[in-house]
């Protein structure tokens, strides 16, 4: 009886506003594909398309679509991928558009001919034959568009675009295990005397600077966040003979930094920790960096976690 409307609604939409029930409600839609796909054997699963056309995503107008050219198109310059990885992106993605065995949501970016699209997908295995699977797929890329522009803002600090403190944790949390784990503190000297004397736009202008010069040594998995007003964390995995070759390049470079109305050098101090037994890193790192502070700042300390 779920379906006992259906008829007399569909004499109605005819009837009174000349509209069909298929054509008109159920699939009217310009922006949406209905798709149908058969898991019963999932090597080169293909999409069939029922309603709509592939070409409002990008691609030629055709009667199917394979899974894999659908991961293949992936992009992975979103900012989800930037900051949860591009491999753990893929594999999150990967995993939940071959789940066909539950009612699935999800949405992804894709790349094609430079234009990125926002597809929401949702399916469901029908009850009369589950390893058929009923699939649509939406573009939503105006919405997501403003959706990823706040979940940037909520990770990157806003003036210097590095990550803030928020993702520093969540980085943490996901990479702490990962080998030649090195935790760098560091705080640009004396930047309040530069506030006080030439104005928090020059210091702001410092600041600025200084992370353009870190930004650099990043890598997809090596980042630098600004937790503070003038304090940097850096999480690497790297040798200790390209951290402390860096450290230096840091430490001699950020004496070179020059900003409008200010003649003022800037240094910085940085706290070095190599991740053994891998307890409270960071603060191991901040404790080294306040030992650099008290003996006369612009330098590095390193230690080895024991």
């Amino acid at each position: 009886m779920k379906n006992k409307y259906f008829e007399s609604s569909s004499k109605e939409l005819k009837n009174i506003y000349d509209l069909d029930i298929y054509q008109d409600i159920l699939l009217g839609r310009e922006d949406r594909v209905l798709l149908y796909a058969d898991i019963s054997d999932m090597t080169n699963l293909e999409f069939h398309v029922i309603s709509g056309t592939l070409e409002i995503f990008g691609y030629e107008n055709q009667p199917s679509i394979l899974l894999s050219q659908l991961l293949d198109s992936i992009d992975y310059s979103c900012k989800y991928a930037e900051i949860g990885g591009k491999q753990e992106y893929f594999d999150y993605v990967s995993n939940e558009l071959s789940d066909f065995r539950r009612i699935n949501d999800i949405t992804f970016p894709i790349l094609i001919n430079n234009n990125r699209v926002w597809i929401r997908l949702n399916s469901f295995p029908t009850k009369k034959n589950p390893s058929i699977v009923a699939i649509y797929m939406n573009d939503v890329t105006y919405d997501m568009n403003l959706i990823e522009l706040n979940y940037e803002k909520a990770h990157k600090d806003s003036l210097t675009m590095l990550f803030n403190k928020y993702t520093l944790d969540h980085h943490y949390g996901l990479r702490y295990q990962r080998e030649n784990f090195h935790a760098i503190y560091m705080d640009i000297d004396n930047l309040k005397k530069v506030n006080d004397i030439d104005g928090h736009a020059t210091g702001n202008a410092f600041i600025k600077a200084f992370a353009e010069l870190l930004r650099e040594y990043e890598t997809e998995y090596d980042r630098f966040y600004r937790i503070g007003g003038d304090e940097f964390v850096g999480m690497f995995f790297r040798p200790e003979n390209e951290i402390k070759q860096m450290a230096e390049e840091i430490l001699q470079r950020t004496k070179q930094i020059q900003v409008p109305r200010s003649k003022k050098t800037i240094t910085v101090s940085i706290g070095i920790t190599q991740a053994t037994i891998k307890d409270d890193v960071i603060r191991k790192a901040d404790d080294l960096l306040y030992k650099v502070k008290k003996s006369g700042k612009n330098a590095y300390a390193y230690e080895i976690e024991t």
